[in-house]
């Protein structure tokens, strides 16, 4: 009888992701594709370990968290300059306790009615010395890729000196985002960037993960010699939703303004329209998005502000017309993937698909306009057969045409010819 013991499993490739924000809040449209992508990369078989800027992930107070949702995914944390008490990380910075002063200070002077804005760090380059730190933090236990979250921390991926895959997340093309802010009419609280300058930032990634099918296209015209993949949005595997009740619209969303623009505009322009030809259907709205309303908005006649809903295939199915009436984007619209892959027949502005490239053209209804996107609500809801062929068919297709499999590919035949 042998003694000899088998060979003990080889130890799980790793992922460095480099973060330059809090990670404590998942109803925003950033944390949730976040978690999407932690767990396709937990797929393709690596381990995943957070790295945070010392500073900038911190932006305007001394303390912050790491999701718990987001946290069970990693295997580790890494945030140099800071303590972890409790489930807390604070900051041992003089700098930032300076900063959270004068926020403190902006906030009051905003209550007693300054027109103030508070900067977000979403955009900004991380500085040389930030780079540098988190640079030294990854090379003390290099990991097989380490990716940066946001092409603006692509500068502390060449300050590295261990051998790793350079990769990159792209959640927005950064030099398009103010554009899409201004044709909205929203508030600019962000650094803005060219093309020129982002492309810099990405010039010596290996590996770049897109949301949007667009922006990688747009990028890929750049950067023509780099890998690229599209990771598009993802939703639960939910369990098969009931065609139950009477015809309803539904809009589901986290506070963005994008989702915001898009509700209002809805409520204010489209929905008066519905509901003088169909006095009985209702509007429900599901998701942190509901407290933005006015009180005047959400006490329109068949609204109904859902808020959070634990099981949206309570929501779901032929039954349900989910709308996504988007005038302004970044990034990729997930409400329209979730829509179909609950069953949802839906209607949607053209930008709304633009993330998604050609992929969910046939699966959902455009309309151009208020008037049209009325009229095609409308036409759904006294139509039970077309309601239903659009949702057979997104139940049957929308799953594969939002599959991961080739990003998982990728990082596969990265981490193969690394070996």
């Amino acid at each position: 009888m042998s003694d000899t013991l088998p060979p003990a499993p080889a130890p799980r490739p790793v992922m460095d992701i480099l973060v330059q924000r809090q990670l404590d809040n998942m109803a925003t449209g950033n944390s949730a594709y976040l978690e999407t992508f932690l767990r396709m990369v937990k797929r393709s078989g690596m381990d995943l370990r957070i790295v945070f800027a010392p500073w900038q992930s911190f932006g305007n107070r001394p303390w912050a968290s790491v999701h718990p949702r987001l946290a069970g995914l990693t295997k580790d944390i890494v945030w140099p300059g800071a303590i972890k008490l409790g489930s807390r990380y604070w900051s041992l910075s003089p700098r930032i306790w300076t900063r959270f002063a004068l926020r403190l200070g902006k906030a009051a002077a905003r209550r007693l009615g300054a027109r103030i804005i508070i900067p977000s760090y979403l955009g900004r380059e991380i500085s040389p010395k930030e780079a540098r730190i988190v640079a030294r933090a990854c090379d003390a236990t290099p990991a097989d890729i380490t990716l940066a979250e946001y092409s603006s921390m692509g500068p502390a991926l060449k300050q590295m000196k261990a051998k790793t895959i350079h990769a990159c997340l792209m959640h927005d093309l950064l030099s398009d985002r103010a554009d899409r802010f201004r044709e909205g009419g929203q508030v600019i609280d962000f650094d803005e960037t060219s093309l020129e300058t982002e492309i810099g930032w990405l010039s010596g990634c290996n590996l770049i993960f897109f949301i949007s099918a667009n922006e990688r296209a747009k990028v890929q015209r750049h950067l023509p010699d780099t890998q690229m993949a599209w990771v598009p949005p993802d939703a639960p595997d939910y369990q098969t939703t009931e065609n139950t009740g009477a015809p309803r619209v539904v809009f589901i969303g986290t506070v963005h303004g994008g989702n915001a623009e898009a509700l209002n505009h809805f409520l204010d322009d489209v929905w008066p329209l519905v509901r003088a030809k169909a006095p009985a259907l209702d509007f429900w709205i599901a998701g942190s998005i509901g407290k933005t309303l006015t009180p005047a908005r959400a006490a329109l006649p068949g609204v109904k502000v859902l808020g959070r809903v634990e099981s949206l295939e309570t929501i779901g199915g032929a039954n349900a017309i989910g709308i996504a009436p988007t005038r302004f984007a970044t990034g990729t619209s997930i409400k329209v993937a979730e829509y179909l892959l609950l069953g949802m027949p839906c209607v949607v502005y053209p930008l709304a698909l633009e993330g998604f490239g050609p992929a969910l053209d046939d699966l959902v209804v455009t309309a151009s306009g208020p008037e049209a996107l009325a009229a095609e609500i409308l036409s759904l809801a006294g139509d039970s057969a077309r309601r239903t062929a659009l949702s057979d068919a997104a139940r049957q297709q929308a799953r594969a045409r939002l599959s991961h499999d080739a990003a998982i590919a990728a990082i596969q035949q990265m981490l193969a010819e690394r070996a």
